[in-house]
């Protein structure tokens, strides 16, 4: 199986922390977070990933290295935004090329969890576009599902802003998204956006029509390392 990992972001919110390096390096629990998400990858059967890199991109191409020959099983390839950060939606797409042959599993770096990735892989709608890993949490944006368990729309409940792709349905459930989907290759050429874009948004315009549909993970821990207290938390958090 081949794996997305998005190692691109610049880790601002981290402060000193990612002044000299990139978020994908920083260490939890005395490996860089990319390692251990890589890791967790492996486990789940990814064989062939691909990375996108653009803040220090040459410190995350040397660590790349360092981790394919510790692991001479996997291949690695990188995906150069350095002249330009795409967001999640347009790194996706420059990606096209390497994953399009079948399914693949994407996960973003700051991502720490303890979640099954071989039974989200396992139990995903081989029909669906893709299949969401997301949770019942506290949060200020949500995914809105249908009791399907399908994609209907987003909303800020601290803004009040909502963008509905499915009006038509009613009593909505909100789910947060954990930063991990299992995505089928006939996304690419419904990817009309171009440049820097979400995936978020590509995904609430797909989802008028087509599906695109949730896995339900709230049992699982998670955590992302987006600021210092929240990677402090992470130090003390048992992923096993």
């Amino acid at each position: 199986m081949k794996g997305v990992l998005f190692a691109a972001g610049l880790g601002s919110r981290l402060g000193e922390l990612t002044r000299q390096r990139p978020k994908a390096l920083v260490e939890v629990q005395g490996q860089p977070v990319m390692y251990r998400v890589m890791d967790r990858m492996r486990a789940a059967g990814v064989t062939a990933f691909v990375v996108n890199v653009h803040a220090f991109a040459s410190m995350v191409e040397d660590a790349l290295e360092v981790y394919s020959s510790r692991h001479p099983d996997i291949s690695i390839a990188v995906s150069d935004e350095r002249s330009l950060l795409l967001e999640t939606g347009g790194g996706l797409k420059k990606m096209a090329s390497w994953l399009a042959d079948g399914p693949f599993l994407v996960h973003n770096v700051d991502i720490l969890t303890n979640l099954d990735l071989r039974g989200l892989v396992a139990t995903a709608d081989q029909n669906a576009l893709a299949t969401l890993a997301v949770r019942r949490c506290e949060s200020d944006r949500y995914f809105l599902f249908n009791g399907a368990g399908v994609l209907c729309g987003w909303e800020n409940v601290r803004t009040g802003e909502r963008k509905i792709s499915r009006p038509w349905e009613t009593d909505l459930k909100r789910y947060g998204f954990m930063g991990i989907h299992y995505v089928s290759p006939e996304i690419f050429p419904l990817l009309t956006e171009t440049g820097a874009f979400s995936i978020t948004d590509a995904y609430l315009r797909l989802a008028a029509t087509h599906e695109i549909r949730l896995s339900d993970q709230t049992a699982a821990r998670w955590i992302d390392i987006g600021t210092p207290e929240q990677l402090q938390a992470a130090e003390k958090l048992d992923l096993d």
